[in-house]
């Protein structure tokens, strides 16, 4: 075969197998473990047939895969009910700078292919990815969707041991898995020979016992695992109201609280400690009055909030069930005051002199009426967050509108425990995008969380694979945290997520639903959260000291070359 051929179908069938093996897309989850064996070979044979190519002329190949990829299994981003150039800016704009972050472990790949050979720039490649997913997580242009751990989420029985590494370490077992695999293929595909009997046999014996062992001990720690906690009884409330025709300034924000009090009253015993309503479930238009006059905002006014009338319906409801606290997403606002130093993502209030910030929050609210406030910190670039807005000003106006307060969106640094008046229950709240973040909810546990509350909003994107994706990957969490987590959706999928990660009492898409179970608040912690992700920080002290390596030797090497 000739080798552009051989190299164009190894990177379209890297990109297929991947597709193939996501959940919700393909969900043929073991072909995860060979997806990445089609582009390794195309690699080795590139290098082998045209050794002093530069690394950029296979590149093109590597684009070419990931485009495949990420196109095939993020496409539903395309289904958000906006005018057509929104829509594939949505789609466009994730894929491609996602595709060229991805590409950038391959750079460092193939400049240390040149400098020590393959076996090591293949390892260079598994540690600069590593540290790539783990700097995914913690800039303005987030996107960690696809972070290769992931594609276990619908089995969480085969990594119960992310307990101990986090999602990280679902990344490094398909990598080493994969050189496993490509050692074994390598002789026959690329060198056009079959080995010695022997080399296929240890080669064979190191492939199977790197797949199996990990996936032994998880199934033994699976079916060993006793969940603990005390039990605590949780109702969760999904209103299936519509975001694009219903939720925002179309049904009165108080009518649609109704209706969800009304719908976990249907469900609420004497033993119910806790009610979880989904993603800004409280947005109404409120009135704030102070020595500046009345200042009105569609959202909830921080400074004011006991005397909201969402507030004092919650309240009422309360009182009715006594001893059952609620937790809410709302659409809040802060004013400061006037001279006061605010954040950078503060907005002027015009004609005042000070400024507001609009958080997506919820809050939680105790049976004596006591409430307490959170406000989402993982947010949504080009959604809730304008990336890099600190250094280059205000870009409110760039902002993808999807309902409730856009732009950039106030945040807070503390990783929040919401506690009951009783101390029965620690609650980590977790608004929507923040459940994909394995160490934004270990810090929650780790400061003391005994329960998870995702709430959210997965009706943006239709029935497509997208909400799937969202829900499989809060199992995940709770894996790593031994945590139980109460899911509630404006619309998508509710339900209740057991310290194994198993999934019960589901509800259907776009339908109204109420649920309730007893979970166990628990409050030991794993070693994964009492240590934080130990592999992503490795490869990423590693990864930046390799780069350091390769950037002083560029220089050193071209002034050898002119010497000469």
């Amino acid at each position: 075969m000739r080798l552009r051929t051989f190299l164009l179908l190894a990177s379209l069938a890297t990109g297929a197998l991947w597709a193939l093996a996501w959940p919700a897309i393909g969900g043929l989850t073991p072909l995860a473990f060979i997806a990445w064996v089609p582009l390794l070979l195309a690699e080795e044979r590139f290098s082998r047939a045209a050794p002093s190519e530069r690394p950029r002329r296979f590149m093109r190949y590597v684009f070419l895969a990931l485009t495949v990829w990420n196109v095939a299994t993020t496409w539903w981003l395309f289904c958000v009910s906006e005018p057509l150039t929104t829509r594939l800016f949505t789609l466009i704009g994730p894929n491609v700078g996602n595709v060229l972050l991805m590409s950038l472990p391959w750079v460092v790949m193939r400049a240390v292919r040149r400098w020590r050979g393959g076996r090591w720039a293949r390892w260079a490649l598994v540690l600069c990815w590593t540290a790539f997913e783990r700097f995914h997580m913690h800039w303005d242009l987030s996107w960690p969707w696809l972070t290769l751990g992931n594609v276990f989420a619908e089995h969480p029985a085969w990594v119960q041991w992310y307990e101990v590494t986090g999602t990280l370490g679902g990344t490094l077992w398909i990598w080493l898995v994969s050189l496993a695999v490509f050692d074994l293929a390598r002789p026959r595909m690329v060198e056009g020979r079959w080995a010695a009997r022997a080399g296929i046999t240890r080669a064979s014996l190191l492939a199977a016992a790197v797949i199996v062992l990990p996936l032994f001990a998880s199934f033994v720690r699976y079916a060993t695992f006793t969940e603990k906690g005390d039990p605590v009884e949780v109702v969760v409330v999904q209103p299936n109201i519509d975001p694009y025709n219903e939720k925002f300034g179309v049904v009165d924000p108080l009518e649609q609280l109704d209706r969800m009090l009304a719908q976990a009253a249907q469900l609420i015993t004497p033993s119910t400690a806790l009610v979880v309503l989904p993603e800004t479930a409280l947005q109404e238009a409120s009135t704030l009055s102070d020595d500046q006059g009345r200042l009105v905002f569609h959202g909830l006014w921080e400074n004011d909030l006991g005397a909201s009338r969402s507030m004092e319906r919650i309240r009422a409801f309360l009182k009715a069930h006594p001893g059952t606290s609620l937790i809410a997403g709302m659409s809040s606002t802060m004013l400061y005051p006037a001279g006061a130093k605010v954040p950078y993502t503060a907005r002027p209030l015009e004609g005042t002199g000070r400024g507001f910030d609009a958080f997506n929050a919820a809050v939680l609210v105790r049976p004596d009426g006591s409430f307490e406030p959170y406000h989402k910190s993982k947010l949504v670039p080009g959604v809730e967050l304008m990336p890099f807005e600190q250094v280059l000003g205000p870009l409110t106006s760039f902002a993808i509108d999807l309902g409730g307060t856009t732009g950039s969106l106030g945040t807070q640094e503390e990783r929040e425990v919401m506690r009951t008046a009783d101390g029965r229950l620690r609650l980590a709240p977790v608004i929507c995008y923040e459940s994909i973040y394995g160490d934004h909810v270990a810090a929650h546990v780790r400061n003391g969380a005994t329960l998870i509350a995702i709430m959210t909003n997965d009706g943006w994107w239709s029935d497509s694979p997208g909400y799937k994706q969202h829900l499989a990957y809060g199992r995940l969490r709770a894996v790593e945290t031994r945590r139980c987590i109460a899911r509630s959706a404006n619309t998508g999928i509710s339900g209740f997520i057991d310290q194994r990660g198993d999934l019960h009492q589901s509800t259907g898409w776009w339908v109204d639903a109420t649920e309730r179970a007893t979970l166990l608040a628990r409050g030991d912690l794993t070693f994964f959260v009492r240590y934080g992700d130990l592999i992503g920080m490795a490869a990423e002290a590693l990864a930046a000291l390799l780069i350091v390596v390769l950037l002083v030797r560029w220089p050193v090497r071209l002034l050898a070359r002119r010497r000469a």
